[in-house]
C-alpha cells in the first residue's frame, strides 16, 4: 500500500519549525559571563564591538559589527523587559542561526534534494538545529552563525544558477562572496568549486569583460565596509590595541593583515601527529555516523556537477583543517556541517521516493526522530548557557555597586574593574560611579583592592568600612556616630567599647562602631554571630559567623587612637525568611595555645 500524506495540509510547517527552535534557543540563551570570559577572548570582544561600534578582532568583521550595533539598540528597546544585555547580545547570534535554519529548510525542500518533502526537510533542519556547535554558537555572542548563513545563501544561489543561470544570480553570488570576505574569510573555501560551476555552465562569461567587471564590483561592494574600521580606529586610537603605528593608515593596514591571527594559525599548520583527541572525531561526534556517511553518499547523488561543487568545497576544508587540527579547526569547519545535512536529505529523499509503502516511510520518520532525540539529549547539557553556576564574572561589580553612591570615585581590584567597566558600558548600570585604574588611589577602595594593593592604606589614613565591599580612605578620623547608627556602650575588656551599630538589612550587613579608651598593644580579631530566639542561626554551611580584624583586616586595633570611631562591617547570607534578633560578639586574640577572649556581649537588634 502506498503512503499518501496530506502535504497540502501543512504549509505552516516551516513556521512551526522556527517557533520550536526559537523556544529552545531562548530557553538555553546565554545569560552571564564567567570571570575568564569577562577578562578577554572573542566572546566579550564581540560584545564590546557591537555595543560601542568599535572594531572587533582583526580584521574587524565590519558588516557583522555594524548590524550588531544596530541590533543591540533595537533589541534592548523591544526585549529589554525580558532579556538582560548579555541575552540581547547573544540573541543577535540567534537571529543569524534562525536565518540559517530557514535557508536550510528550503534547501532540503528543493526538488533536487528531498523532492519537496516538508516532513523530511523539517526533521533534518531540526536535527541540525540541535547539533552542539550550531546550537552553542546560536545562543552565545560569536559570529559563526552568520558565516553559516552566508554559506547556505550561496548554496541556494548555486541551485538557482544550475536551474536557470542569469546575470542577477551571478551578481548576487559575488555579493555574498564579498560579504564572506568582510566577515569570516575561511568561508570562501567554497569559492574555487563555485567558479567551476559558473564558468563551466556559461564559458562565454570569460570573454564578457563588461559582465566580469560588473560582477567584480558587486564582490567588492561589501568590502567598502572596511572604511568603517578605518574611521572608528581614527576616532578612537585607544581601541587599536597594543603597538606603535606611524599613522592611522599604518595601523589600518597592519590590522587588516591579521598578523595576530596568522601568528596563532602558524603553529597549528603541521604534518605531525595526524590524529588528535579532537580531530577528526569531533566531526562524526557532531553529526553522528549515519548523517556523516549518509551525507557523503547523498552528495554523490546530486549529479556530477553539483557533486563536484560539494566535494570540491569539502576537500578544501578537509585539507585546511587537517593542517590546522591543533588550532580552532572545529570553528572553521562549521559551514561544512549543514552541507552534509543537505546531502543526507538527498539520500533520505531518494529512499522516500523509492519505497512508497507506509511501513517504509514510517521507518524513515522513526529513525530520523531517534537521531533527533539522541542529538538533542547529547547536546543539551553542553549547549545550555542559561544561568550557569560559573557565570560569576559580573558579581564583583554588582557587589561594589550595592555599596556605592552617586559621585563616589572608587579604586577597585582588577576583576572588579573589568566587571564595573562592563556594567557601565554594556549594562548601563554604573554611570554615577567614577573608576580609577586598579592600584591607583581614590576616596574609596574595595576590600579586594586593599588586599592586592596594601600601599593604598598607609598609616597616615583612617580607613572606615562602608559596607560589604567598600572602604573609605579618610584623611581625618571619624569623630561622631553617623545618624543612621543606633548608640550603644558595650565594654570589651578595659579599653574597647562598642559605641553603636547600623543594620543594612537589604545587603545582609551589620556595621559596628568601635572606640578605645587607651592605645592597644594587641591586634584583636572580632567574631560576629547572628542569633534568633537566643540561639545561633543555622545556614547550610553551619552557624552564621564571620571573623576578621577590623575594617576588613586593614585597620588593626594596635593602630587605634583614643576617642576615634572605627566603622567595621560584617556581611552574611541569611536563609530565606529568617531575620536575626540578636548579635553575639566575641573579641579575641590568637595565642600559641589557641585563642584568648578579651570579652563578649549579646545585644538585641531590629533587622529591617
Amino acid at each position: 500500500m502506498k503512503a499518501r500524506l496530506p502535504w497540502s495540509l501543512i504549509p505552516w510547517l516551516p513556521l512551526v519549525l522556527m517557533l520550536v527552535t526559537v523556544a529552545i534557543y531562548i530557553w538555553t540563551l546565554d545569560t552571564g559571563l564567567r570571570p575568564d570570559e569577562l577578562t578577554g577572548g572573542d566572546l566579550v570582544t564581540h560584545q564590546y564591538a557591537q555595543v560601542q561600534g568599535r572594531p572587533g578582532n582583526a580584521p574587524g568583521y565590519p558588516l557583522y559589527t555594524m548590524l550588531g550595533w544596530l541590533w543591540f539598540r533595537v533589541g534592548r528597546a523591544i526585549l529589554g523587559w525580558a532579556f538582560n544585555p548579555v541575552q540581547v547580545l547573544s540573541f543577535y547570534s540567534t537571529l543569524w542561526g534562525l536565518a540559517s535554519l530557514w535557508l536550510l529548510f528550503w534547501l532540503l525542500y528543493r526538488p533536487e534534494v528531498t523532492a519537496r518533502n516538508p516532513l523530511l526537510a523539517a526533521l533534518l533542519t531540526l536535527f541540525y538545529a540541535v547539533t552542539y556547535f550550531f546550537w552553542y554558537y546560536s545562543v552565545t555572542t560569536e559570529q559563526y552563525t552568520s558565516a553559516i548563513f552566508q554559506t547556505l545563501l550561496l548554496v541556494w544561489l548555486v541551485f538557482r544558477w544550475e536551474a536557470k543561470p542569469s546575470d542577477l544570480t551571478l551578481w548576487l553570488m559575488a555579493l555574498v562572496c564579498g560579504a564572506m570576505a568582510a566577515n569570516m574569510l575561511t568561508a570562501l573555501f567554497i569559492l574555487p568549486p563555485l567558479l567551476y560551476l559558473i564558468f563551466s555552465k556559461r564559458p562565454p562569461i570569460l570573454k564578457n569583460l563588461k559582465l566580469i567587471l560588473q560582477t567584480t564590483l558587486f564582490g567588492l561592494l561589501p568590502l567598502l565596509s572596511y572604511a568603517y574600521i578605518y574611521v572608528r580606529g581614527a576616532q578612537h586610537p585607544e581601541w587599536r590595541g597594543q603597538g606603535d603605528w606611524a599613522s592611522t593608515w599604518d595601523w589600518f593596514i597592519h590590522f587588516l593583515s591579521t598578523q595576530q591571527g596568522r601568528d596563532e594559525l602558524a603553529p597549528g599548520l603541521t604534518l605531525q601527529n595526524l590524529i588528535t583527541p579532537e580531530y577528526p572525531a569531533l566531526i562524526w561526534g557532531e553529526l553522528t555516523w549515519p548523517v556523516l556517511i549518509g551525507g557523503l553518499i547523498g552528495l554523490g547523488l546530486m549529479g556530477r556537477r553539483m557533486a563536484i561543487f560539494f566535494f570540491g568545497a569539502l576537500g578544501i576544508y578537509l585539507i585546511f583543517v587537517t593542517g590546522y587540527r591543533f588550532g580552532n579547526w572545529f570553528q572553521v569547519i562549521l559551514p561544512v556541517y549543514p552541507l552534509l545535512v543537505v546531502g543526507f536529505g538527498r539520500g533520505a529523499g531518494w529512499l522516500w521516493e523509492r519505497y512508497e509503502q507506509v511501513w517504509a516511510r514510517g521507518t524513515i520518520v522513526i529513525l530520523l526522530l531517534l537521531l533527533l532525540g539522541y542529538r538533542f539529549g547529547l547536546s543539551l547539557p553542553r549547549a545550555d548557557q542559561s544561568h550557569l553556576a560559573g557565570d560569576t564574572g559580573l558579581d564583583p561589580g554588582w557587589a561594589v555597586l550595592a555599596d556605592a553612591e552617586a559621585g563616589w570615585t572608587i579604586s577597585p581590584r582588577f576583576e572588579e574593574w573589568v566587571a564595573l567597566q562592563y556594567l557601565a558600558e554594556i549594562w548601563g548600570a554604573a554611570p554615577v560611579v567614577g573608576l580609577v585604574q586598579p592600584g591607583m588611589p581614590a576616596d574609596f577602595i574595595t576590600r579586594r583592592a586593599a588586599e592586592a594593593h596594601p600601599n593604598l592604606l598607609d598609616e597616615t589614613l583612617y580607613p572606615q568600612a562602608i559596607g560589604a565591599t567598600l572602604i573609605q580612605r579618610r584623611a581625618e578620623p571619624l569623630a561622631t556616630l553617623p545618624p543612621p547608627a543606633a548608640p550603644l556602650d558595650l565594654p570589651f575588656g578595659d579599653a574597647i567599647r562598642l559605641a553603636g551599630y547600623e543594620v543594612q538589612g537589604e545587603k545582609g550587613t551589620i556595621l559596628l562602631y568601635w572606640t578605645t579608651l587607651e592605645p592597644l598593644a594587641v591586634n584583636y580579631t572580632v567574631s560576629v554571630r547572628l542569633w534568633r530566639n537566643s540561639r545561633p542561626i543555622q545556614a547550610e554551611a553551619g552557624p552564621l559567623i564571620q571573623d576578621h580584624q577590623p575594617v576588613w583586616n586593614t585597620y588593626p586595633t594596635s593602630r587605634w587612637q583614643p576617642g576615634h570611631l572605627i566603622a567595621d562591617a560584617y556581611t552574611f547570607s541569611l536563609p530565606p525568611g529568617v531575620q536575626p534578633e540578636q548579635v553575639h560578639i566575641v573579641i579575641y586574640q590568637a595565642t600559641d595555645g589557641g585563642f584568648e577572649n578579651l570579652g563578649d556581649a549579646v545585644f538585641d537588634i531590629s533587622w529591617p
